[in-house]
């Protein structure tokens, strides 16, 4: 399964105890938190637990394909799972502005045929009414 590698900031701070950050960000750590502690999976379900139904992903595995509604993703992330692809995250840095949450760290992509692919990224979290509307990806720094 996938993993996902807590960022040291990270490491001792509870998001359902930080009174200080937004419930964005506390839903976007919760995620991360739940990939580390129970894998890939659970931080996908921990994210659309809060999501729109009309919510879109552009994942990274996933060339410019657009992902939409629950069934949509959960389907093309267990079809990959499935097929052997698998992915390490490794979160260095959260912030947010308004209605997104930013994730800046660096994903490992290993494919069954032994291939793998590493880059550093950031992960842009669109919010809407207190629920994720899109999720999406581009190189560190410009997202």
């Amino acid at each position: 399964m996938s993993s996902l590698a807590r960022p040291a900031a990270q490491q001792h701070a509870t998001p359902e105890n930080d009174n200080s950050e937004s419930p964005n960000m506390r839903v976007i750590k919760e995620a991360f938190r739940a990939s580390v502690d129970d894998g890939f999976e659970a931080g996908l379900e921990a994210l659309l637990r809060h999501a729109r139904a009309d919510c879109e992903f552009r994942p990274y595995i996933a060339s410019d394909r657009v992902l939409r509604g629950h069934d949509e993703v959960r389907e093309y992330y267990r079809d990959a799972i499935k097929a052997g692809s698998h992915m390490r995250l490794h979160p260095t840095g959260f912030h947010e502005a308004g209605d997104e949450v930013v994730v800046d760290g660096s994903i490992r992509v290993a494919r069954a045929s032994g291939g793998f692919s590493e880059s550093q990224i950031s992960w842009t979290y669109t919010f809407r009414d207190g629920l994720l509307a899109a999720a999406g990806w581009g190189p560190r720094g410009t997202t």
